[in-house]
């Protein structure tokens, strides 16, 4: 990727227009063809034609601003970064509700005498003006604009994310605003959020605060480079409930809507530490600490009637806490049963239950977290271990992360399928061409992610199954916000293309996404972000952000 001349689209952020009187008039010729990600099904622009001009802003008239969808409009413009100006009698913009249509799908028209949006529900109408935001340009005068076009579109999958990870390396309340905000230009929709782990739980319940004063605390961390390092530097973070709130709903006025993830039955050793009684306490050597290193440990939940209570205690407030996520994520991942075999209390209630494997604990704890969210109004999605259980419940949505063949096999079953399998879609993997700046190398295993892989990497799932499709960062390797940067962009780009245009015929080149990727760089540096650059180098690595 290289600079190319200087673009709006890189400066349109809240605010930046000046505020001149509003004119309707119409813009100065506009040369350059919008570079949209990811690309509409259908755009239509005439290079060289007049725009709309956007002087100070964009007029609107009572009639929109009364009314319950045209100020829905308004938010989703303003969160796209656009001014809007007081009502007048007369307005530049139009909104209309297009009953019917499939969701998430809207038609654009945009011309020197203003916009028209007609968009099936809110979600649409955060894509339509996001388009806008990317579409916004200057004139052959100078002059902010947007070119006049239509754009008819529409996402193939309800669920297109990012999952984040604040157990082995905090995340700030602003450094998770700073990723919403990029998620929401490329119409991602969903925040995976990665609550607790053996590394720390990062989440304020009340009812049980012995989870954030201990379990959340940690007495160091092991080197990204080598584990066999500490660092020596003690880690005691979480998000109270006031700051998980204020994220939710900043998240909701962008469009996104956030999936908190609560890990049960394994990577418990946190929630084991603040709770012993969560544990095994039977077992030999039985002595839980928050874990300093990286991997799968030992310490898993103890089936037993403390344990059943605090997770329906501990779903009960996530619920609250979370209110427009329509499936809690249960985690259900990498669960050894090592515990479960030494402990006679387990093996007591395996007798109970007539369970002859070990494994069947899980299945238990699979269908009672089911069960407790079927109480409180939700689905239930775990990672795809748990179709181990028999008869997993069918609405169970099962998030692949181990390959496509798990997916496959869950769509068989007639499971939903969220596909985020690690061989391409696990940003924590490195990219190709590293620097030799070791602080940007990621965790090995699967290397040369670019870009170009995620673009192109075979999701296909026979059926109509796939809900979704997301990233993963996991952040053993990723301390800061730099790193997180560096991981994640420009590999959002491409997996936002890759999950609004999933299974549709004649998808854009890689050459053609290319070259609009090339027109978002000033966009990247307006938020001075330290992106990789195409020859995998950072772009901003002197540069650390909240």
């Amino acid at each position: 990727m290289k600079l190319s001349p200087l673009r709006t689209i890189g400066l349109l952020t809240a605010g930046i227009f000046s505020l001149l009187p509003a004119a309707a008039l119409p813009s100065a010729p506009i040369h350059q063809e919008a570079a949209i990600i990811p690309q509409p099904r259908q755009l239509t622009q005439i290079p060289g034609q007049a725009g709309f001009l956007l002087n100070g802003g964009i007029k609107v008239d009572s009639a929109t601003s009364h009314s319950e969808w045209g100020r829905a409009a308004i938010r989703a413009l303003m969160a796209a970064g656009f001014n809007i100006l007081p009502e007048e009698a007369t307005g530049e913009l139009r909104v209309e509700q297009a009953e019917g249509r499939p969701a998430g799908s809207y038609r654009l028209e945009c011309s020197p005498r203003g916009i028209v949006i007609r968009a099936a529900d809110q979600g649409a109408l955060h894509a339509a003006a996001q388009t806008l935001a990317q579409a916004a340009t200057i004139d052959a005068e100078g002059q902010p604009a947007l070119p006049t076009l239509q754009v008819e579109d529409h996402p193939a999958l309800p669920h297109r994310g990012i999952m984040l990870d604040p157990c082995r390396h905090p995340i700030s309340v602003e450094g998770t605003k700073r990723i919403l905000r990029l998620m929401a230009r490329y119409k991602l929709n969903r925040l995976h959020w990665h609550l607790c782990d053996d590394q720390g739980w990062r989440l304020e319940i009340r009812k049980y605060p012995l989870l954030t004063e201990i379990g959340s605390k940690r007495s160091e961390s092991s080197s990204w480079l080598d584990q066999s390092i500490k660092d020596g530097k003690p880690v005691a973070f979480h998000y109270t409930q006031d700051e998980v709130r204020d994220i939710v709903a900043y998240a909701h006025s962008l469009g996104i809507t956030i999936i908190p993830e609560i890990e049960i039955p394994g990577h418990a050793s946190a929630a084991v530490t603040a709770y012993p009684e969560l544990g095994n306490r039977d077992c030999p050597g039985f002595a839980p600490e928050v874990v300093t290193g990286w991997g799968v440990f030992t310490h898993v939940m103890a089936p037993g009637a403390f344990t059943f209570r605090f997770i329906e205690d501990v779903l009960t407030e996530v619920c609250e806490l979370f209110p427009q996520a329509p499936y809690i994520h249960i985690g259900g991942d990498e669960v050894p049963r090592d515990q479960w075999q030494q402990s006679p209390a387990a093996q007591q209630f395996m007798q109970q239950h007539s369970l002859t494997r070990e494994s069947q604990i899980q299945d238990y704890f699979t269908h009672f977290c089911a069960q407790v969210l079927r109480k409180l109004g939700r689905g239930m999605a775990g990672w795809d271990e748990i179709m181990c259980a028999p008869q997993l419940p069918p609405d169970a949505v099962v998030m692949a992360w181990r390959g496509m063949d798990h997916a496959r096999i869950a769509a068989a079953r007639g499971h939903r399928v969220i596909l985020c399998p690690i061989q391409s879609f696990y940003f924590n993997f490195p990219q190709g061409k590293t620097p030799e700046d070791k602080f940007y190398t990621g965790l090995h295993g699967f290397d040369n992610i670019n870009w170009q892989h995620v673009l192109g990497f075979d999701t296909s799932v026979p059926g109509n199954k796939v809900i979704g499709l997301q990233a993963n960062l996991w952040s053993e390797c990723i301390p800061d916000m730099r790193k997180l940067e560096f991981m994640l962009v420009p590999r959002i780009c491409a997996l936002a293309e890759h999950a609004w245009l999933y299974g549709a015929p004649n998808r854009p080149t890689e050459e053609h996404f290319s070259t609009r990727l090339e027109q978002h760089i000033p966009y990247f540096d307006s938020l001075h972000l330290n992106f990789r650059q195409e020859d995998g180098t950072p772009r901003r690595p002197e540069i650390s952000k909240p």
